[in-house]
């Protein structure tokens, strides 16, 4: 496991080097235990070949491991599986557009329980500016920002191989460079023309992507879906979102979306839709249960092995 995690650090030099320090520390102060690692990409292996294929050489892509694999995927199954719940649908029967909206943020298009499109692609820089992401940009821009782009990151060693373009979009962009604050509740406030520009620029990105997924869903949506920090906190974000997509039929009961987290005897999945309009749920996320219930399972299939 290990090793095969280190053969994918280059596509998340941010993330896998701190995994693998940990997994190594790990199994040499507990040597008879079981390591298991839980990918966020796993949730995405059923995105269709037109949408994980970027049209680039096939024979470089193939060599390179070069496609979309999505992100934010254990924090999707949980999401999943408390809205099929919440339904009372099964999850192969279940529809939904999703927002995991972070600090990282990404959208995921839900159809029959498996993921068919995600904002995210190769790494997590794709699709959604975040609080130190650009998100989606003109490919070639980061060139004209800086004529460092393909030298490496001071930050760089032999364990993380990071270039000054992929620390510019990754730690140097997003609200923090345009607001000069990671905190959303910061920006969501729009106490200064730059907070107020960083906030209408994630609202319109996010638009983009529900109407996006709305087609390609056929239109057959269970529920819009917020998660997150920023989605399960940002009442004026949600309020600001659906108000954009009222014509794809949803509407926000203003009392249930301002309520959301004030109350102690709140679930885990709340409804804030405008009643006749299509359903607008929040969702608590917990990608934590999800590595829990995974390793109940692992555990008991070597049980069963015995």
């Amino acid at each position: 496991m290990y090793h095969h995690i280190a053969e994918l650090s280059d596509l998340a030099p941010l993330h896998n080097a701190a995994a693998l320090r940990l997994i190594r520390t790990i199994s040499e102060q507990l040597p008879t235990s079981i390591p298991l690692a839980f990918f966020d990409t796993s949730f995405h292996s059923t995105l269709p070949p037109h949408v994980r294929t970027y049209p680039i050489s096939p024979a470089r892509a193939q060599k390179n491991k070069l496609r979309k694999y999505g992100f934010h995927g254990l924090s999707y199954a949980s999401i999943l599986r408390h809205t099929s719940a919440s339904l009372g649908k099964a999850k192969e029967r279940v529809s939904i557009i999703a927002l995991h909206l972070g600090s990282g943020a990404s959208a995921c298009a839900i159809r029959d329980g498996a993921s068919l499109d995600t904002s995210m692609g190769i790494t997590p820089l794709a699709g959604l500016p975040g609080a130190t992401r650009s998100g989606s940009v003109d490919p070639s821009l980061v060139f004209h920002y800086t004529h460092n782009a393909g030298k490496p990151s001071r930050a760089a060693s032999k364990e993380l191989h990071v270039t000054r373009a992929e620390e510019i979009l990754n730690k140097e962009c997003g609200w923090k460079a345009l607001a000069g604050t990671t905190d959303f509740g910061v920006v969501s406030e729009g106490r200064s023309e730059e907070a107020r520009l960083a906030f209408d620029i994630f609202v319109d990105r996010v638009v983009g992507f529900v109407g996006s997924y709305f087609v390609k869903l056929g239109g057959r949506v269970d529920a819009l879906v917020f998660a997150g920090g920023i989605g399960e906190k940002g009442a004026k974000l949600r309020r600001e979102v659906v108000r954009a997509v009222e014509c794809l039929g949803y509407g926000v009961d203003e009392g249930k979306n301002e309520a959301v987290g004030k109350g102690d005897e709140e679930g885990v999945v709340v409804e804030i839709g405008k009643e006749g309009c299509r359903r607008v749920l929040v969702v608590k996320t917990d990608e934590q249960s999800e590595m829990a219930l995974g390793c109940m399972e692992v555990a008991g299939k070597i049980e069963a092995a015995k």
